[in-house]
């Protein structure tokens, strides 16, 4: 099968790790595999380096003051798709939906809409103007609050695919004291890790306030680490988040973008996942690939991955009391860190697999093109 995926991609975050993964996970499937990339950044230069066949496109909203603007790059978008000759159109999220399928459907290609973020109605239904085959959510959650939103997609042909991931080894405990000593951790201090985009919605602040609650001999044996950035405003909330870490008095280290969270996440004890709103999360994924205990918000699309007591703990988002309550008893208690560790992986192999998302992927290519086949949208 030929796919053609299409991704908006303004800045590289955990839609576009998801773009990655799939692309690279159909070739290696053996399908061919083709993606038009609407930001000329991070996202097109790794689809490159994995070896898929990556054009930069801009993708345009429909604007009556600005027609010329998206017409001209809907119809690269036209004429790329005429080059390539795919079976289905994947966009890889609603907002890069619309030009695609306004392009897709003048060819008579099959499409499918990949539903990753939370939208109200005006904007689903502005957005999925001209409809898709199929229309795939990452989380049940998700899934339920748009539909919920717009009655049109509610009428929709749709189905929830979680995400995967490739695993990784599951590391050990000398690849966990190794990994701290290069990145230069005391081996002797527990990790609590926050991997993830330094923004408002993700429980940064919420995060600090609750380390500043635990005892001060539990907060002196264990070091918190956040690993990511404010790209959508360029750092400008990871800086207030570091002036309210020293107004805390924490001893909290914010160490920015990381090419190698894998090395993180393996030295790490914790996982942090502490969101206002998720309907899913790539670094909940992550941090159970590695066999790592999550604390996540009991929101969104998280209890999905996340079992409260059986892989993880789940507590109520904006809540730092619950949040320094769970991370205080994950400290104290090793095997239950690692019976939790064990656990979550174990669900991420049988769930969350790289394997098992391209398959569940394919399958909805294939219903797809059948709807096309027989004159269905939707």
């Amino acid at each position: 099968m030929k796919i053609a995926i299409v991704s908006w991609a303004p800045f590289y975050a955990g839609a576009e790790v998801a773009a990655l993964r799939l692309a690279v996970g159909l070739a290696e499937a053996g399908h061919d595999v083709v993606a038009a990339v609407g930001t000329d950044g991070e996202l097109l230069a790794r689809l490159r380096a994995s070896g898929i066949r990556a054009e930069f496109i801009p993708i345009r909203l429909t604007d009556k003051w600005k027609w010329w603007s998206y017409r001209t790059s809907r119809q690269r978008l036209v004429r790329w798709l005429e080059r390539e000759k795919p079976d289905i159109v994947h966009s890889n999220d609603l907002p890069t939906h619309q030009m695609t399928s306004d392009a897709a459907g003048r060819m008579g290609l099959p499409r499918v809409c990949h539903h990753r973020w939370i939208f109200g109605q005006a904007a689903i239904d502005w957005l999925n103007k001209y409809g898709a085959e199929r229309h795939l959510f990452v989380s049940r959650a998700l899934m339920h609050e748009l539909c919920d939103q717009s009655l049109s997609l509610a009428k929709a042909p749709c189905e929830v695919v979680y995400d995967g991931l490739a695993l990784p080894a599951l590391p050990t405990e000398a690849d966990r004291t190794a990994a701290k000593q290069e990145l230069g951790l005391s081996p002797d201090r527990r990790l609590v890790l926050f991997a993830g985009q330094i923004i408002e919605r993700k429980g940064v602040a919420d995060t600090l306030q609750a380390w500043a609650r635990l005892t001060p001999q539990m907060g002196e044996s264990a070091d918190l680490v956040f690993v990511g950035d404010d790209l959508e405003n360029n750092g400008a909330y990871r800086q207030r988040m570091e002036a309210l870490s020293a107004q805390l008095g924490l001893d909290s280290r914010f160490v920015g973008f990381q090419k190698n969270v894998p090395m993180w996440l393996t030295a790490a004890d914790i996982v942090l996942v502490p969101s206002h709103a998720e309907p899913l999360g790539n670094a909940t994924l992550e941090a159970m690939a590695h066999g790592r205990p999550v604390v996540g918000g009991d929101v969104g699309g998280i209890p999905e991955m996340v079992v409260d007591g059986e892989t993880g703990l789940l507590v109520p988002p904006k809540c730092p009391e619950k949040l320094a309550e769970a991370i205080h008893r994950l400290l104290g208690e090793k095997p239950l860190r690692e019976r939790l560790g064990a656990c979550s992986r174990g669900r991420c192999e049988r769930l969350f697999s790289l394997e098992a998302h391209v398959k569940a992927v394919v399958r909805q290519y294939e219903v797809a093109i059948a709807r096309q086949s027989a004159g269905v949208s939707g």
